[in-house]
């Protein structure tokens, strides 16, 4: 019985001793996702350096991409950001710092449309109606952003937003190619309607995080792309084949006569020998021939005092050859 219940005991410890090395590495797994979330929040903050609030201090972009909210915050009660929205994007328009204002936001269902109240109240600033081009698939930020790049086909834009919206907003930009600024349109008077709106905003830096990094998040739809003011459409991948648009050039009959010909005189000259080849051979020919009958005729037998007698006599016949 000791045995039985000594073994159980061990075995309990030794569970307890596997569930606190769980417990270690969940807690280390824990800290270092929150660290990389908080460093990820940091890093949505540290964009707002790319973000401006002074109109004659920001750089042109042909294009702002006016991010949209609500009209009203309650039946007969205007909603400040979106006012001072409006402002800072029909300011940039008449000085200048932008030629075509993008509205992007919400239109879930027929009433609730924001892009179309925010092109009302753009055209009673006196924007140009042919200067607004809106977006009504703009559901979320992320909407917005990534459908300014792949469906307005946006590589450099102006984000109108307050600046903790713009600063989620460039992040987004940024991360899928946009090389983004933003303007920072006022906050609201009320102190309260800021901090209920910024304690908002921290939950969704943290998503955004997760929609950038974990979830690669995609708009809800996409679309064909379209094209902002006289901007050139991307074209289309097509299946035909490619073709020659000219015949291949063949040289002319005078030419190929011309190499034709040079290489006829070629062959002939590496065909004859030189004069100076032929004489050498034929002296050659002479030597040996001249040797052969003065050995035949000479009555000395040995070659060292042959050769040099053979070689006189052939040297003096030469000479009466020549003479």
């Amino acid at each position: 019985m000791r045995k039985v219940h000594s073994d159980s005991g061990d075995f309990s410890n030794d569970f307890m001793s596997f569930l606190i090395s769980c417990a270690h590495i969940l807690l280390l797994i824990s800290l270092f996702f929150c660290a990389f979330l908080v460093l990820g929040v940091y890093r949505i903050s540290a964009t707002a350096f790319y973000t401006y609030d002074s109109y004659d201090k920001i750089p042109y972009n042909r294009v702002g991409v006016l991010l949209g909210t609500s009209p009203n915050v309650a039946i007969g009660r205007p909603n400040e950001f979106f006012t001072n929205r409006i402002i800072a994007a029909s300011t940039l328009y008449k000085k200048g710092k932008i030629d075509f204002i993008l509205v992007s936001g919400d239109n879930s269902h027929q009433s609730y449309n924001e892009p179309r109240e925010m092109m009302k109240a753009l055209i009673k600033e006196g924007v140009p109606k042919e200067r607004i081009i809106a977006d009504y698939a703009g559901f979320r930020t992320i909407d917005s952003i990534i459908r300014a790049k792949h469906v307005f086909m946006l590589n450099k834009a102006t984000i109108i937003s307050q600046e903790f919206h713009n600063e989620r907003a460039i992040f987004i930009a940024r991360a899928n190619g946009i090389n983004a600024i933003g303007f920072n349109a006022s906050m609201p008077s009320s102190y309260l309607s800021s901090f209920r709106v910024e304690f908002r905003e921290f939950f969704a830096k943290i998503m955004c995080v997760f929609d950038v990094y974990f979830l690669n998040s995609q708009p809800k739809f996409l679309g064909e792309p379209i094209a902002i003011g006289d901007a050139p459409m991307p074209k289309l991948p097509t299946n035909k084949p490619k073709q020659l648009t000219s015949k291949l050039k063949t040289p002319g009959l005078s030419v190929a006569g011309l190499k034709l010909e040079q290489l006829e005189k070629l062959k002939d000259i590496a065909k004859q020998p030189t004069n100076s080849a032929f004489i050498l051979k034929q002296e050659q020919k002479a030597k040996e021939t001249l040797h052969k009958s003065l050995k035949k005729q000479d009555m000395f037998y040995e070659k060292e005092e042959s050769y040099p007698i053979i070689d006189q006599k052939y040297d003096n016949t030469l000479d009466k050859y020549n003479n």
